[in-house]
């Protein structure tokens, strides 16, 4: 690729930067350029056709929860992967047959029409995959940590009714009729309705209606994960993520008003319109659901197998335009230097979080207000040079926390700090190894922010106050990854990484995992290297 100058290093005081909300964080202006064309012998592979989904229960035309009952939401076995193909390329499709287990959502809702209300019903299908028996399984309700309001009825679990417990806002607690075996599956069916906050409040925004731009982040009862420390329930922190997830696989039938642009995780396998309109989407494998919604124009670019469209309100379309340039960049470079990005569509969307950027599998959010190109931020850095950066870091996230997931509560440097080490590569690929160094200079800005405190990168979120999640985790945290590979050697470290996405495909890596596998491929001690940095 074309290879522009390396612009003298600025480093500014800004609000937030890419992934989470960080007040103060450093950035660096990094090069201006015109926008890469597509490659023109990129082509589109042709998946197999979707089934048609034959919906079984009416989608209301206002908000009201559709009733429970013996009727399916969809015509469908839960255990057919038939739909989730299309949106699959070669490689994705590949790992189909190892997640026989993974639970399946099936989803139907409605918007209303204030954007601030929904209702719906959702059946999900568990398989107990431990090697204990469970008689009882636990949903995050994080739309009532979010300031939102999320409440459930009618909850059966293989059709009989149980009572489930909410005595703990942010959890749901559904008790099984009787103890699900290892390898035993189970139906878990339930009808609820969200309010939607309506400012910009907890967790940079990621549920809220807000400037016409409805952001519908964690909105619906969340499978919590079953790990070595039994049902993981902790609580999310007010910085940072909020989830930990398993790989599962979602089919989601949204009704909402016709005049807005819906733009969701996975691909869509039918739509019809009659005064609203009504959007299936199938998104898989995955770790969440995600959706937007607002008068948002789209441009595109076909990278591979990979179709990147990129949506924003209309007056933004230039945002939108670099920020597909950089995306695209971006995905054939990790693609390249990581593994094949396994999904046919990779969306960005911009809505008006605090934060500078947020990932989601096969769609990332960038804020509203870096889609402002022709300004600078107070500190002088081009709202261009902020965009280049975060909507990199975010598609860097579709391999470090979707690709290989991790506990993002206790364990955020797998993802953030792996991520923003990416983003650093990612300039080198592009640019040349100045002007990643240059870029490098704002992880050692961030880590300033605290005095260079030697705390261990590799502690939960709420361990860290004050600045000290942003300037450890996203500062001190990528400088060590560097210094990894340093001790590694690229080539070995490139290995390793690739490796790591290989044997934790789809599943959840650890901080033990990751300096296992990095020993075995340098076959050398890191202990001492982990110590001082990672490890308490």
């Amino acid at each position: 690729m074309k290879r522009l100058p390396v612009l003298v290093l600025s480093i500014v005081l800004f609000s937030s930067f890419a992934c989470r909300a960080m007040p103060g964080a450093p950035l660096a202006a990094m090069p201006t350029r015109s926008a890469v064309p597509a490659d023109p012998t990129a082509t589109t592979s042709e998946a197999p056709p979707a089934p048609a989904i034959t919906p079984t229960v009416e989608s209301p035309a206002t908000a009201v929860p559709p009733e429970t009952g013996a009727t399916a939401l969809f015509d469908l076995d839960p255990a057919d992967r038939t739909p989730f193909l299309a949106g699959l390329t070669e490689a994705g499709a590949e790992a189909l047959d190892g997640l026989a287990g993974a639970p399946v959502y099936h989803m139907d809702f409605t918007i209303d029409r204030n954007m601030s209300l929904i209702a719906g019903r959702q059946t999900v299908t568990y398989t107990n995959l431990e090697n204990v028996a469970l008689d009882h399984i636990y949903f995050h309700l994080h739309a009532n940590t979010l300031e939102g309001h999320i409440t459930v009825g009618n909850v059966t679990a293989d059709g009989l009714p149980v009572a489930p417990d909410t005595s703990d806002a942010g959890l749901l607690r559904v008790p099984l009729p009787s103890p699900l075996p290892p390898g035993g599956v189970v139906t878990i069916d339930m009808t609820f309705e969200t309010s939607v906050p309506t400012d910009i409040g907890r967790n940079y925004g990621v549920l809220a209606y807000f400037d016409d731009i409805l952001a519908l982040a964690h909105f619906y009862p969340m499978l919590a994960v079953y790990d070595d420390e039994g049902w993981n329930t902790a609580a999310p922190d007010i910085q940072g993520d909020l989830t930990y997830s398993d790989t599962a696989f979602y089919l989601v039938r949204v009704t909402a008003p016709s005049d807005v642009v819906l733009v969701g995780a996975g691909s869509i396998i039918e739509e019809t319109r009659a005064g609203t309109q009504t959007v299936t989407f199938a998104a898989g494998p995955a770790r969440d659901f995600y959706l937007a919604a607002g008068d948002f124009t789209v441009v595109s670019e076909t990278v591979g197998e990979t179709t990147i469209n990129s949506y924003a309100p209309p007056r933004w379309v230039e945002g939108a335009t670099q920020a597909l340039d950089v995306a695209a960049a971006a995905l054939a470079d990790y693609s390249e230097r990581l593994a094949p990005y396994p999904y046919t569509e990779l969306d960005i969307v911009t809505t008006p979080t605090s934060a500078l950027g947020i990932e989601y599998p096969g769609l990332i959010v960038g804020a509203l207000r870096m889609y402002d190109v022709d300004a600078d931020t107070a500190g002088g850095v081009p709202f261009s040079a902020i965009l280049e950066s975060t909507t990199a870091h975010e598609v860097a996230h579709q391999w470090f926390y979707n690709l290989v997931g991790n506990d993002q509560l206790d364990e955020p440097w797998l993802d953030e700090a792996v991520g923003s080490y990416s983003t650093y590569r990612y300039f080198v690929d592009r640019y040349g190894q100045d002007v990643g160094d240059n870029f490098f200079k704002t992880f050692v800005g961030r880590w300033e922010r605290v005095a260079r405190d030697p705390m261990p990168v590799g502690l939960p979120v709420a361990s860290y106050t004050g600045d000290e999640y942003g300037a450890i985790v996203y500062g001190r945290g990528p400088i060590f990854v560097r210094e990894l590979e340093d001790t590694m050697g690229r080539d070995v470290f490139d290995d390793f990484l690739r490796d790591y996405i290989r044997q934790f495909r789809w599943e959840e890596g650890t901080t033990a995992d990751f300096r296992a596998l990095a020993e075995t491929h340098c076959g050398c001690d890191l202990s001492a290297l982990f110590a001082a940095w990672v490890l308490p």
